[in-house]
């Protein structure tokens, strides 16, 4: 199944959400008191736990040592959510500077298609200047990542689907003219990012299995690489943004052909790579990583790699996720009882990183830096379902972030960041 399902289907809404009038409490490490594991969950906190401890072993993060470049994920300047007003930028600017805060070397965005094409791209580009502006002013770098809107169907909330009735793609055919003009959009959306916009990263086609469920279309791993591989030499032929390196990439669960054959071509600047299980059907997905890195330095030994999302995923690992196992899944992040497996994941991800020689991590649910929700109190019992959970979240994320506060887990990864190797 897919993870940009996380990475991009929650943003597609953000609807107001009834927010507490109570600061989240500063708080250190949870004790077994603060953070008691629910009994339904605690065979798979369990089972979990034990994955992390094993993988841990085997990558160490060595503060001392040379890092990635961490970046965090800012939900709300996704697309579909155009900031439209003072009050709203004002918070975007305050989480920056709680990123900074942090050590947060970059920021995350996700340019949804066709919003360039189909709203206002004026404003909006307009509108990524500038926070592409405030983000350099930080000594931040700006990473953007290109998909499209899923569609409509009943795996989506009740509440979404006709949001996503008018913005997800349409008309799409499965024949060669479809296929071309669908390239052809998607070129139109990328060369304006990249002439307009000049992130330092841009990733063009991420979780391309998903991509083509959503879309119906039919292409293979060498359609799909050799498209990459003209449209990374147009833009760069156009010297618009030379600064910016431009990526591609898939899921670790998804065909290895796409990120060995992305890798061939030879103006694709690094490999993006979706980090979210630890185990899938009984498979190791870092052991299964460490192996595909080598395969794609194998075909380019200074090929940069990005973990371009990654997060713990809250499921056993006997079978591929589904639909309905995501929204459970995504929804559990919100409880403060997973912030020690959340811990442990984050410095896991660090030591893959610094093992693999990984260029850029990206831990995608960067609200959890900030807050969490007791499970099973009044103020959790009113969480929407995900993914209308993740707008929730982050309103509740922006009161602790003007208060200036950090959860056990933001804490946790300041310690990782303060004073470690560049």
């Amino acid at each position: 199944m897919l993870m940009l399902f996380a990475g991009c289907f929650l943003t597609s809404i953000h609807p107001t959400m009834a927010q507490s009038n109570q600061p989240t409490p500063v708080a250190g490490k949870p004790t077994a008191a603060d953070a008691a594991i629910p009994e339904q969950f605690l065979p798979l906190y369990q089972e979990l736990e034990e994955t992390l401890r094993q993988a841990r072993q085997i990558y160490p993060y060595q503060k001392a040592n040379a890092r990635p470049l961490v970046t965090a994920n800012l939900l709300q300047a996704t697309s579909s959510l155009h900031v439209p007003d003072s009050g709203d930028w004002k918070d975007l600017l305050a989480t920056l500077d709680a990123f900074q805060a942090m050590n947060i070397n970059a920021v995350h965005v996700l340019i949804m298609a066709p919003d360039l094409l189909e709203t206002n791209a004026t404003a909006l580009v307009g509108f990524y200047q500038r926070l592409a502006n405030e983000i350099h002013s930080r000594n931040m770098k700006f990473y953007v990542e290109h998909f499209v809107y899923p569609p409509a169907s009943a795996h989506v909330p009740k509440e979404m689907q006709d949001f996503l009735s008018k913005h997800a793609l349409k008309g799409l055919h499965d024949d060669p003219q479809g296929r071309k003009d669908f390239l052809n959009m998607m070129e139109k959306e990328i060369s304006l990012v990249y002439r307009d916009i000049k992130p330092d990263y841009l990733s063009f086609v991420t979780e391309p299995e998903t991509l083509l469920r959503w879309t119906h279309l039919s292409f293979s791993a060498d359609d799909l690489a050799n498209w990459v591989g003209e449209v990374s030499t147009r833009l760069k032929s156009t010297g618009a943004s030379s600064n910016t390196l431009l990526g591609a990439g898939a899921l670790t669960w998804e065909s290895e052909d796409f990120d060995i054959k992305f890798a061939q071509q030879a103006n694709l600047d690094y490999i993006d790579i979706h980090l979210y299980a630890l185990r899938l059907k009984s498979e190791d997905q870092l052991a299964r990583l460490s192996t595909l890195v080598q395969k794609i330095r194998q075909q380019r030994p200074n090929m940069r790699i990005a973990l371009g999302e990654a997060w713990l995923l809250k499921t056993t690992g006997a079978s591929e996720p589904s639909p309905p196992v995501y929204r459970t899944a995504f929804f559990q992040n919100n409880f403060s009882f997973w912030s020690p497996l959340d811990q442990q994941f984050l410095g896991l991800l660090m030591g893959v990183a610094q093992k693999e020689n990984i260029s850029i991590v990206v831990p995608f649910f960067s609200q959890f830096y900030f807050t969490n929700y007791t499970f099973g109190d009044v103020e959790s019992s009113k969480l929407p379902p995900w993914p209308l959970s993740d707008a929730a979240s982050w309103d509740k994320a922006v009161e602790s972030i003007h208060n200036h506060q950090l959860s056990p887990t933001g804490k946790a990864m300041n310690a990782m960041l303060e004073d470690g190797g560049k």
